[in-house]
């Protein structure tokens, strides 16, 4: 080998190692996220809080569920608002998440009361008592449901589509 290709070589022979080692290092346990940490939003133990208020009409809501840490919030603040609306997508022989529903709550007198667009599965909202039809879209499929809001308690209204009904929007 003469004196210049060695010279060459070495150092390319230092980077190769370098990188390799790099490699190597990068699959350690100590550098590994554990399974499903990919999938988290926020940190560990880090609260996330209930998404900011909005309005339809005279009727406040919030509206998310997404990402999962935000799950916490809603549940806690359920008891808070007289109408709690989840609207899910079958998934298997479970409830998937669904968001991007449309959501129209009307009155006896055929008033629109509440209408709004879902940031995840879940819709608090604040209604009088009273007796409602609930109008729920997703990818262009409406379900339609009757539900009686109560003066004292939480109202829960549950949504399920069907498995694929999001997958064939538009189709």
């Amino acid at each position: 080998m003469t004196h210049a290709f060695k010279i060459k070589l070495v150092p390319a022979l230092a980077c190769a190692a370098l990188m390799a080692a790099n490699v190597a290092w990068a699959q350690t346990d100590a550098t590994s996220p554990p399974p499903g940490d990919a999938a988290k939003s926020v940190l560990a133990n880090e609260a996330v809080p209930l998404p900011e208020t909005r309005m339809s009409g005279e009727v406040s809501y919030v509206t998310g569920g997404i990402p999962y840490e935000q799950i916490p919030a809603f549940t806690q603040a359920r008891g808070q608002y007289s109408l709690n609306i989840e609207v899910y997508e079958k998934d298997g022989a479970k409830n998937g998440f669904s968001a991007d529903a449309q959501v129209k709550l009307i009155d006896r007198k055929g008033a629109v009361v509440l209408d709004a667009k879902t940031d995840g599965p879940y819709l608090w909202a604040k209604v009088p008592a009273g007796q409602y039809r609930l109008q729920t879209t997703l990818a262009g499929k409406m379900k339609e449901q009757r539900v009686s809001v109560g003066a004292s308690k939480s109202t829960r209204a549950i949504v399920v589509f069907p498995q694929g009904t999001s997958d064939n929007f538009g189709g």
